[in-house]
């Protein structure tokens, strides 16, 4: 009876030990997908033309030399007269820092050195000059704008500051400085006006889309100087000029 107790308890024994064996196998292994990489290409650079930095107008000043001058802004324009006379004119607006109301700039150059800087404005700043600049004498030509300042005033004042009468929409203002003349002309008056008086002067070569509003900077003998390149310039189409002779 012992001998066969221990039999079975032997075969019960060896049985469990397959039944756990059997539980405990490993499960299978997930299959991961290996997946290729790309070969990497070179990035595309993006190269932008927007400026690292901004030039203000107030940065322009005459009697400055022509080498002094940003050529990645200004372009020469040309040659008048004589080749002492050059103009440049702004080539890229994106570097001028006042764009937002300087559509163009001209600059005039006599023997190399800054004479006349002649600014286009998309509005009118003739309330900000005469705050800035103070007093001004004011020209006006036309009948509409004499007429007007018959029963009006030019100036109204609105605390510290002044500010010109509205219905005026062709006038000069000058401003005489110690080393400089200052001059801004508006003109709002419709194309259809052929009475302007300074309709063309508004629509040539220095300002070729008629801008409204024009503001200049000059040395105070800027018209003597050009007076005297005109006159070279005349000399020399008559064959005035006298040649050195060979020897």
């Amino acid at each position: 009876m012992k001998y066969t107790l221990q039999v079975l308890f032997s075969t019960l024994f060896f049985t469990c030990i397959v039944a756990c064996n059997t539980v405990k196998e490993a499960p299978e292994e997930k299959k991961v997908e290996v997946v290729e990489e790309e070969p990497k290409g070179p990035i595309t650079a993006v190269f932008s033309s927007m400026p690292n930095y901004k030039l203000s107008f107030a940065d322009l000043t005459l009697n400055m030399h022509v080498n002094d001058l940003d050529q990645r802004i200004f372009k020469h324009f040309g040659e008048f007269y004589t080749k002492d006379f050059s103009v440049y004119r702004l080539d890229r607006i994106d570097y001028l820092a006042e764009s937002y109301y300087i559509n163009d700039i001209d600059l005039f150059f006599i023997d190399s050195v800054l004479v006349r800087i002649q600014a286009f404005l998309t509005v009118d700043k003739a309330n900000d000059l005469i705050n800035q600049y103070g007093r001004a004498k004011i020209m006006i030509n036309d009948y509409h704008n004499k007429k007007l300042l018959e029963t009006e005033q030019i100036l109204t004042k609105a605390g510290n500051r002044y500010k010109i009468n509205e219905k005026l929409n062709q006038f000069t203002l000058k401003w005489v400085r110690e080393n400089a003349d200052i001059e801004y002309e508006l003109n709002e008056k419709p194309n259809e006006d052929s009475t302007s008086v300074n309709k063309q002067r508004f629509g040539n070569m220095v300002n070729p889309d008629g801008h409204k509003y024009k503001l200049t900077f000059q040395v105070k003998d800027f018209d003597y100087q050009l007076a005297w390149v005109k006159w070279e310039s005349y000399k020399e189409s008559r064959g005035l000029i006298a040649q050195p002779s060979d020897q």
